[in-house]
């Protein structure tokens, strides 16, 4: 679904990491003129408190969650669209347990990606690493792949994400392959 709804003009498409940061897409999407998605997950939630009053989220504004320590290791990136967030905070943990010097980005939306964001990242990693629960063609990865290319960005990127095949459902599993 990320692979056409980016096509879609003037639109917007989100994902969320928990259960808040829903509430606050879905709050944002109210109070837009574009056509708005919102793409979330089966299966159960991360489980975080829901605060009292949602909050309007800056439309394409990625959250940068943890970003290098510039302790010298080999610098990586990882950017964990939606529920893959949790996921990539796992990764970082052991990248970091084995020296390397990791950033962890949550982009929040795959269309429009947050420009800023993607360029420093993409232009201060060793290597950029995008986690979806989606498959990689046309997908977040591909829209990561578009705009180093415009930008002529030349880092790296992995993406991990399902293989172009027929998927049975598997609710609560988080592990994509890399492509």
């Amino acid at each position: 679904d990320i692979s056409y709804l980016r096509s879609l003009p003037d639109g917007i498409g989100m994902a969320p990491a928990t259960e808040d940061e829903l509430q606050d897409m879905m709050f944002t999407a109210t109070l837009t003129p574009h056509p708005t998605f919102i793409r979330y997950p089966r299966g159960p939630a991360e489980g975080v408190p829901v605060k009292e009053r949602p909050v309007v989220l800056e439309i394409g504004k990625a959250e940068v969650v943890r970003n290098f320590e510039n302790h010298g290791g080999r610098k990586i990136a990882l950017f964990g669209l939606g529920n893959m967030l949790s996921l990539a905070r796992q990764a970082a943990e052991q990248l970091r347990s084995e020296g390397h010097d990791v950033a962890v980005i949550n982009p929040r939306f795959f269309k429009p990606i947050d420009a800023a964001v993607h360029e420093f990242f993409g232009g201060a990693a060793d290597v950029v690493a995008t986690l979806e629960d989606h498959v990689s063609m046309g997908g977040y990865g591909s829209a990561v792949l578009e705009h180093f290319s415009d930008r002529q960005i030349f880092t790296p990127v992995v993406r991990l994400a399902w293989p172009d095949e027929f998927i049975e459902p598997l609710v609560g599993c988080t592990r994509p392959v890399q492509l």
